[in-house]
This record gives structure tokens, sequence and C-alpha cells, in this order.
């Protein structure tokens, strides 16, 4: 199936070559180790900005056709501040300069339009090569081991895995960790809490086993699309055709009735165990730590056929300190449900962000004023709606604190969000605002590891506002800055002398 009419969002093969023309992969074709090797490499590309590593050649790789290649930070973040977002935006068919925003807003707006429903194809690259039963032998492939300090070798880190439940009716498609444990086995993370864990315990109800399948390699926007929290009962590859605008090509499993993405580069079918479990973790978590402690017995997924296409691609996410994809991915999908949210309940909030830096934990929402002051209501009052509005919601579920912010700072730049924090939200109880009885997400380290880690953690909506921002559109205050402090006139006089001041590097329309 040729793949020149697919778009990047579409196919990550030309996702790739898209990205390759823009200098933003590095192809490594010396052998790499994937014992802790490729999680390094991909480690300091995350925390540079560098390009995202494919590894052509890691150790244990059998041939040129054999599994399987390993791309490394596919949605991690440039250094070069215009294109920052670019491999977020691209896989959502934006251009490669959409800023947060833009891709926010891109994503509501996919929510909101109708869903085109994916159409089965019947051949694809995909089903080139084909292993059964006790051929499969999951310890002998390059699978890798991320960090040192992981309990084993993470096979899945940003695989798509599909299940259904047991009437067709809701397919989920979800992204969650699978630790290799055997030829044919692996554990993992199966919360009832979320859309996996939940069609799993229907099926344990009945008394049976999982169909399950996992897809690595696929659309880059069907992984966005499995790593939102979007409502139950939302089919993700119908989401996936808003996204992109054309039909996803699904193609039926080979030992069981689940439809995976045809464009995706491996796929693995088996069933997830009702009963039976292993133990599992631990792992670098999102937040930045490993407990080496954090273990926790999990089913077991057992595999039975595995199909791929002529030298494939697997692509892994070595989570840790931001910013990798459970910081853009995860946080930036969290940022527009809940902005969709809180804007459906007629709340004057324009823009929502998740400052990488926070590890995925402070979430910034910003105000329109004019109507924060129409509303006539006091700032408790509204930062209670705030918080009852996310925290009771699906996507609220992880998200611990909101930081409320004027309409003169941009909750993408942490420097205008720590400027508002420090100098506008009091040093007490007035501008903490503690909502609900909503436990704080188990993997946040102080609602584990902290003094109290029995008890439910507070929920905390900060405001970062003044007492007048809520009465009046007349601010009793000038900013100090280079936007607010001088004329029109003067501001554009400096910014086209910039250069014949003397400053030959950088963008004066940044300063």
């Amino acid at each position: 199936m040729s793949t020149g009419k697919l778009s990047a969002a579409s196919s990550l093969r030309v996702f790739l070559d898209e990205c390759k023309a823009e200098g933003d992969v590095v192809e490594i074709d010396i052998e790499v180790d994937p014992h802790l090797e490729s999680g390094a490499i991909t480690r300091r590309a995350y925390e540079t900005g560098s390009p995202m590593p494919l590894i052509n050649n890691p150790k244990g790789k059998d041939g040129p056709d054999g599994l399987f290649r390993i791309l490394g930070a596919p949605v991690g973040v440039r250094s070069d501040r215009p294109h920052k977002y670019a491999r977020f935006a691209k896989s959502i068919g934006l251009s490669s300069n959409a800023s947060g925003h833009d891709i926010i807003q891109k994503l509501i707006a996919s929510k909101r339009a109708d869903p085109i429903p994916s159409v089965e194809v019947h051949d694809a690259p995909l089903k080139e090569y084909k292993i059964f039963g006790d051929d499969i032998d999951l310890l002998k492939l390059p699978v890798p081991q991320n960090h040192s300090h992981d309990g084993g070798r993470y096979f899945l880190t940003y695989g798509l895995h599909n299940v259904q439940t047991p009437d067709g009716k809701w397919v989920n498609w979800s992204i969650t960790r699978c630790m290799v444990i055997g030829k044919r086995q692996l554990t993992g993370l199966v919360d009832v809490k979320q859309d996996i864990g939940a069609i799993w315990a229907i099926w344990k109800a009945q008394g049976k086993d999982t169909p399950w399948a996992c897809a690595l390699g696929v659309p880059p926007a069907a992984a966005v699309a499995s790593g939102m929290p979007l409502p139950k009962f939302v089919n993700e590859p119908d989401y996936v055709g808003a996204i992109t605008g054309v039909p996803m090509e699904v193609i039926k499993c080979e030992t069981n009735d689940l439809l995976v993405p045809a464009q995706a580069e491996v796929v693995l079918e088996g069933t997830i165990s009702a009963n039976e479990t292993a133990v599992e973790g631990p792992m670098g978590e999102y937040h930045g730590f490993i407990f080496p402690s954090k273990k926790a017995p999990a089913p077991v997924f057992t595999v039975n056929a595995i199909t791929y296409r002529s030298n494939p691609i697997v692509p892994i996410t070595v989570a840790g300190r931001a910013p990798d994809e459970t910081h853009t991915v995860w946080a930036m999908s969290i940022c527009a449900e809940i902005l969709d949210l809180l804007q459906q309940e007629g709340l004057p909030i324009t823009k929502a962000w998740c400052p990488y830096e926070s590890q995925a934990i402070w979430y910034v929402v910003q105000v329109d004023r004019k109507r924060l002051v129409e509303m006539k209501t006091t700032p408790e009052k509204f930062c209670r709606q705030v918080g009852e509005v996310v925290f009771s919601s699906k996507p609220g579920r992880f998200v611990p604190k909101i930081f409320v912010v004027g309409d003169n700072i941009d909750p993408s730049d942490l420097h205008e969000v720590v400027w508002a924090e420090a100098t506008k939200s009091q040093p007490q109880d007035s501008d903490f605002f503690f909502v609900g009885n909503y436990p704080t997400y188990k993997l946040v380290p102080y609602a584990t590891y902290g003094p109290n880690p029995h008890e439910p953690q507070a929920k905390v909506v900060r405001l970062c506002m003044l007492p007048a921002e809520f009465e009046t559109l007349d601010r009793p205050w000038v900013e100090a800055s280079f936007r607010a402090s001088y004329p029109e006139e003067i501001k554009q006089k400096v910014l086209g002398n910039w250069r014949a001041y003397g400053y030959e590097k950088g963008d004066p329309a940044k300063i």
C-alpha cells in the first residue's frame, strides 16, 4: 500500500520524512544497545530539544527485514522556539510553526466536529510478516530497558492498546505501559478507573480473558487520540478521522476480531488475563522520579501473534524529567479537555496550559476579564466554580493544582505565570481554595509518599489575580515592561533599529 497520498498525521513514515526534511531526525546506523543506551540517547534528546533519534541498528535486531528499529522522542519538543511544538503539530495536521494554543484549539475543534468512521481494508504492509504461537519469543527482541532502575524491559511505552466491550459497541484505544516477563508474556497497568481497565472488568465479570491488540508505529494522530482522556464511549478511531479529515484505514487482526490501524508498523495480538497477575514495575514516571520499591501485581498479557511490515519502526517513550510524551501528548490533551469543559459551562476562560516544567501537575487557566467583571462574582466563588468543573471530570482526575491568571498573562509562558503567582497570590488561605473531596492521582509523588499518604490529598485552585481585577477593567497599576511602559511609536522604533543598535542575534519580536 502506497503512502503517497497519506499525510504526516496519517502515516508515521510520512511524518518522519517531513521531519527529516526539517532536520528533526538523526538516523543512527552504528549498533546501539537497547539495554540503557537507547534510553539514554532518547532522554538526552528530550532534555536538549535535539532531533528524534532513529536507531536503525539496535543490538539484537535480526537482519534488515527483522524486528525492529527504535524511534525515540516521537513527540518531544524542539529547541528552536518557533517550531517548539512541531512534532505534536504535524501529528494532528497542523504546520510546524503552530503554537501550543493552536494545537489545543485543533483538538477541541476535532472533538466537536462530526466523527468520521474508519474504513476497513484487507491488505497492508503490516501483514508482510507474521509470527504465531510458540514461534514468538519476546525475550530475543531488542526491547529496551530505558532506565537502570526500571523493573525490566518495557516494550510498550508508546503503543496503541486496543480493546472493546463484549458487545462490540465501545472500542477503546489507549496508551499504557507493558513490561516483558516471558517469551509470550507481558504485564502492565490496567487501571479500572481508566477505560482499558473498565472494559477489562466487563470481560472479567463474565469470567473471560479480554481480547487485546497493541499497535506500534501507528499514524501520529492515532497515537495522540490514544493518549487523550476522551469521554467514555467515544470511539477513538472515529475521533482520529475528525482530526485528519479523512476516514482512518483499519485492518482486522489475525487471531481475534479487533481492528487496528492499517498503517501501523508492528501489531501484537493476544489476551489480557482475567485472573493471572505478575509483578510490574518500577518504571521512570511522568513526574520525573523512579521509586525502586514501587512494584505491584498487574494483569498478564499473552501474545498469540505478531504481524509487522518490512524494517519496522517502534517508537518509545522514556518517561522522566519534562518534556516527553507524557507531558506533550498527555498534558496538552488534558488542557484541551478542561478548556472545553470550562467553556461549555459558560465560564470566561480563554486559554488553558500545563507548564511542562511542572511535570504535568500544574494547570493554568486564563480569564477573560471583561466577562469576569460582568459576572459580578467573588474570587472565592469563581475559583470554586472552576475547581468543581475540572476536578469532578474525567480529565480532572489527573489535575491536582489549577492556577487562575488574568488576560495579561500568557499561560504557556512560565516566566509570566511565576510573575503572576509571586506578585498576586496571597500566601494565606484567601487565595488558596481547596475544592471538594477529590483524591489526587496516586502517581503524584506527594500523594503517595507525602506525610499522610493514606489520606485524601486536597486539590487546590490558586488565584493569581488581585481583587480589583474582578471589579473593574481599569487596573490600578501599569506593568513595568517593554510591552506596557512605552508608546507604540517608541516600541516600533526600537524594534526596527534593533540590529542597528548592534544586536545581531535574536528575534526582536520576542524581546
